[in-house]
């Protein structure tokens, strides 16, 4: 049987900004387990997802859902506790991939022994998540840890006024790439996102320019400024 399934379970902004990420490229269904009955509604009004009402830690609530079909697990709630035993049922179950969203930094190389990923909270671990699912082949050019090439970040795009208006493919120099924009919880990677002003961006940059990273991003904005000015804006 093939998994084709992702199950997000407890909210969060992490967690929503995953959700609305994965409702639009997800090729299988997801589902997105939910403490509260109307943020469960909420949820269900996305094409893609089935909402769950209930408890991430609530063994009859996990008991609805077929974990032979989930390809990923990610427990993205706002308690380390529910998450690691929420992803701990998970592994336990046979799902090839599962995340646990984790504040306590000391308890990550626990949670990473039991078999489960460990994931920090922000914009650029929700980012570094939906790239692992939708596009893997970027996800291994990053290294999140400092003997890696490739670093990930996020920066304001109020910063950079010259990227206002501008699309996301356009984004990308030759050792940094714009690869995703967060707003108001959801996260876009589309080539045609718009970037407005109150936008984060996510980007990804070659270690070697770390200390030039702005001044190059304002290269990256300058040019970007000219092609939003050669599509006739």
């Amino acid at each position: 049987m093939a998994r084709t399934d992702i199950i997000v379970a407890g909210y969060s902004s992490f967690s929503w900004a995953l959700i609305s990420a994965l409702d639009r490229t997800w090729r299988g269904r997801v589902y997105y387990i939910l403490p509260d009955r109307e943020q469960a509604v909420q949820a269900s009004l996305r094409r893609n997802v089935v909402a769950i009402d209930g408890e991430i830690t609530n063994v009859e609530v996990l008991g609805e859902l077929d974990f032979d079909a989930c390809a990923v697990f990610i427990a993205g709630s706002r308690r380390d506790e529910d998450n690691v035993m929420a992803a701990l049922y998970a592994h336990h179950k046979g799902v090839p991939k599962v995340y646990a969203r984790i504040f306590e930094a000391r308890l990550i190389p626990l949670v990473s022994s039991l078999g489960v990923t460990p994931l920090q909270t922000s914009h650029v671990a929700a980012a570094f998540v939906t790239l692992r699912l939708l596009k893997p082949a970027v996800a291994q050019l990053v290294a999140l840890s400092p003997e890696g090439r490739f670093g990930m970040t996020e920066v304001r795009a109020s910063d950079y006024p010259e990227l206002v208006g501008c699309r996301l493919g356009n984004l990308h120099a030759d050792r940094l790439h714009i690869v995703a924009v967060a707003r108001d919880e959801n996260i876009s990677l589309g080539f045609n996102t718009v970037i407005k002003a109150d936008s984060k961006l996510i980007v990804i940059y070659d270690r070697q320019i770390e200390a030039d990273l702005r001044t190059e991003l304002r290269k990256v904005a300058q040019q970007a400024a000219q092609y939003f000015r050669q599509d006739g804006h």
